[in-house]
């Protein structure tokens, strides 16, 4: 028997409640660690619960769970679960949504290259804007699943739904313009004071305020992820890979700039940096052995070149993508050898970079103890260090390391968010 009528049903009635479990708890039941934990938890279970019924409802041939899908989900529960207490709540939270929107595009099979790689940025804008923004009727529209075999299509929950969506946008506008008459007005002002925002502030006990808030901001709410969810289900790929291989062609059209230009380019950066190793290498070494100089206080010789450091590796990786996107390639699709030399000096210099930055970050840990800030800039410090790396593989043997690199990064990001865990409860 075929099931997708019902997980379709399923979708529908329960992306609703999604969307107010969403504004509801994540924006005003976030009181402590363990129970903003959960809740995160639970938001993302509804989501992949929500998401894969709806995919099961559009795509009934398409049943099983690929392995890059259950990864993504997997680093959205865990990200969720370990946010409150991790390296960067704020950070966490985001990563959640990048993987919720990820994840939808990956269990559709609608990323534009195929499978996660250099094209994520431009998976996320269009998952984020172009899937979502286009799905918003879907939500009204496929409320046609629950019309009777035979019968004629039932509008009246479609003309329900969309009053209510236009009574809300219309609410928010009706009240930006009675904020814009307030600050002319005093008197307006007051009233509102007085009338509008002591009736909240005198039902906030009974937390009335939080439902009808939550209720209205849940509506555009509900339409983006299903638009999102829908909108993803109903796509069969062929676009998104057309995207992909015009992108694909585009960058290769691109390559034009002669191979001296791009080499000068690097040797300028190249040898500025032996210079400064040189000039430096003394002062920096103190952060390997703990000796610090006269006169200056730990913390900031710790603290002193670190996040310079770190712009520096991350101007270098400028460097190399803007080298790997525009210079002009030999016959065999290649960086030129000059090129590839320059390119893996460059990188290891970004890696030596690295090391001495977590140098110095590590013995500012060693002796003010642990705090997510510090725990947060050695992730980033490891995650630029180990893309330098993955960019020599890449110039050398000319194939793309990126998925390596994404992976690595989600991987390490909630191993530092569990160590953090694990360091602030000791």
């Amino acid at each position: 028997m075929d099931n997708s009528i019902n997980f379709r049903r399923a979708g529908i009635l329960l992306a609703y409640p999604m969307a107010y479990a969403y504004i509801r708890l994540l924006f005003f039941e976030m009181n402590s660690e363990w129970k903003g934990s959960l809740i995160l938890t639970a938001l993302s279970v509804i989501f992949i619960t929500v998401s894969e019924l709806v995919r099961l409802g559009r795509r009934p041939f398409e049943r099983r769970f690929k392995g890059e899908t259950i990864f993504w989900y997997a680093m959205m529960l865990l990200a969720a679960f370990t946010a409150p207490f991790g390296a960067s709540f704020a950070l966490s939270v985001f990563a959640v949504h990048l993987c919720a929107v990820y994840s939808v595009l990956v269990s559709n099979d609608l990323l534009l290259g195929d499978k996660t790689g250099g094209f994520i940025p431009a998976d996320l804008i269009h998952g984020f804007y172009v899937k979502s923004f286009a799905g918003f009727p879907n939500f009204i529209i496929d409320w046609s699943a629950f019309k009777k075999n035979g019968e004629k299509k039932h509008k009246s929950a479609a003309v329900i739904l969309l009053a209510i969506g236009f009574v809300a946008i219309m609410l928010v506008f009706f009240m930006v313009a009675l904020s814009f008459i307030s600050r002319i007005d005093t008197d307006i002002a007051d009233a509102i004071d007085k009338y509008i925002i002591g009736f909240f502030t005198y039902f906030d006990d009974l937390r009335i305020s939080t439902i009808v808030f939550s209720a209205f901001a849940a509506i555009p709410v509900c339409f983006y992820l299903y638009g999102l969810m829908a909108r993803s289900a109903k796509s069969d790929g062929v676009r998104e890979k057309r995207i992909g291989s015009s992108i694909s062609a585009g960058l290769i059209r691109g390559r034009k700039v002669p191979c001296v230009v791009t080499c000068i380019s690097a040797a300028l950066f190249v040898l500025m940096y032996i210079l400064f190793f040189a000039k430096r290498t003394a002062y920096f070494l103190g952060g390997f052995t703990g000796e610090v100089p006269d006169g200056q206080l730990v913390a900031y010789f710790a603290r002193d070149g670190f996040f310079e450091l770190v712009g520096i590796m991350a101007v270098n990786m400028c460097v190399y993508l803007t080298i790997y996107l525009f210079e002009k390639r030999n016959s065999e699709g290649k960086t030129t050898i000059p090129g590839r030399i320059l390119v893996t000096l460059l990188m290891i210099e970004s890696i030596i970079f690295a090391v001495i930055a977590m140098s110095k970050l590590w013995l500012y840990f060693s002796i003010f103890g642990y705090t997510p800030k510090r725990m947060l800039a050695m992730w980033g410090t490891l995650a630029l260090g180990f893309a330098a790396l993955l960019s020599i593989f890449t110039v050398n043997r000319g194939k793309s390391h990126f998925r390596l690199g994404v992976f690595f990064t989600a991987v390490s990001y909630i191993a530092v968010c569990i160590l953090s865990w694990v360091l602030g409860s000791m």
